[in-house]
């Protein structure tokens, strides 16, 4: 068995209203490809996201900054250490509502049927 491969994160890419950094296997890590995909993101202060929904299920979880979630038609406030789960088909959107950018780890995966 091999120990942990380093995962990199590519370059930034501008999306409107946040900066998204897809998560990118480091070299010679093809062999060990992870059953997910992932990104980091930045929402700078008072910008909001596209709205987003996808085929894929998807976990966020919080780095730093402060922000508000408008999912389902429900708002939720978000913080440093906070998780979200988004099933599948799911909308969802963010502001980030602090004095500094949002930062959210993602990830996400296509469920398998139980």
């Amino acid at each position: 068995m091999s120990g942990p491969v380093k995962v990199a994160f590519g370059p930034a890419e501008s999306t409107p209203g946040m900066l998204v950094e897809y998560m990118a296997l480091g070299p010679g890590g093809s062999e060990a490809l992870p059953p997910f995909q992932g990104s980091r993101f930045r929402v700078p202060p008072g910008e909001t996201s596209e709205p987003d929904e996808h085929a894929v299920a998807e976990i966020w979880l919080v780095r730093s900054g402060r922000g508000t979630v408008l999912s389902a038609g429900s708002r939720t406030d978000i913080r440093p250490g906070d998780a979200l789960y988004y099933p599948p088909w799911v909308p969802h959107q963010v502001t980030s509502t602090g004095d500094e950018p949002l930062e959210v780890f993602s990830l996400w995966w296509t469920p398998q049927p139980q």
